[in-house]
């Protein structure tokens, strides 16, 4: 009896698909393509500098390594720990490069000095730098009466980031306490470098025509987590010994002020 067409069909199909597969199992496995993931390059952030400070000409930037060290005795500010100074860039402010008129005065009466002190105060490693003018300084041309240092960093936190070489090398940066920017007001930030707990801070001294006459920065880190209170910082910042005096070509003797 003859089978049907379809059947037949059938029949052939099925035997070639056993064929192909007893042959498939004789070979063993096919062999996947070795595929090759390249992961993208991990990108490190930027480093963070703090812009320059509003109205102020010159380099504000604390870089220890181009800084030249000077006598702590000899320096705008000190302290009666054993330390290390040293004394970057003068700088301006720009109302006072042109209070002589359209003509810049070629910075004038108003010398900013920037010094840095590095010392160990009570259980804190402490680096602090200062910018501070003698308001009461008397030139062959007038009274330092224009200058003014009028703001500190003004994008806080993130200009706290850059404030110095320790705090380059800090991570973990938390607790940002903003303060008002008025004068005697501070802002403070935690944040953890090498094991230990450290803390960072900007301080308005005395105000000057619409600024002020100082301002400080500064790191303090303890040995290990301990924290680190407010009482603290009030101590390490009165160990900071600011001279507002500037003896340079000043004809106004100490102590005046």
């Amino acid at each position: 009896m003859r089978q049907p067409a379809v059947i037949v069909g059938l029949a052939i199909a099925m035997a070639t698909l056993a064929a192909a597969f007893s042959a498939q199992a004789q070979q063993g496995p096919m062999a996947l393509p070795e595929v090759v993931v390249t992961a993208p390059k991990a990108t490190p952030p930027l480093p963070y500098h703090p812009e320059v400070m509003t109205g102020t000409l010159g380099n504000t930037r604390v870089e220890e390594n181009k800084w030249a060290p000077i006598p702590c005795d000899t320096s705008r500010m000190n302290t009666a720990a054993a330390g290390n100074c040293q004394v970057g860039p003068h700088v301006t402010n720009a109302f006072s490069y042109m209070a002589g008129g359209e003509r810049p005065n070629a910075y004038g009466d108003c010398k900013i000095v920037h010094p840095l002190v590095t010392a160990v105060i009570g259980r804190f490693a402490v680096e602090a730098d200062l910018l501070v003018f003698d308001p009461y300084k008397m030139t062959a041309s007038g009274i330092n009466g224009k200058c003014t240092i009028w703001t500190g960093y003004h994008r806080l936190p993130d200009d706290f980031y850059d404030m110095n070489q320790v705090a380059r090398r800090g991570s973990g940066w938390r607790n940002f306490i903003q303060g008002s920017g008025l004068s005697g007001s501070q802002s403070t930030i935690e944040f953890t470098e090498g094991g230990r707990n450290c803390l960072a801070f900007e301080r308005f001294g005395p105000p000057w025509q619409g600024g002020f006459i100082w301002l400080m920065h500064a790191t303090m880190c303890g040995e290990g987590p301990m924290p680190i209170y407010p009482a603290e910082i009030d101590a390490v910042a009165a160990q900071l010994q600011i001279h507002t005096y500037d003896p340079v070509g000043n004809l106004v003797p100490p102590p005046r002020y």
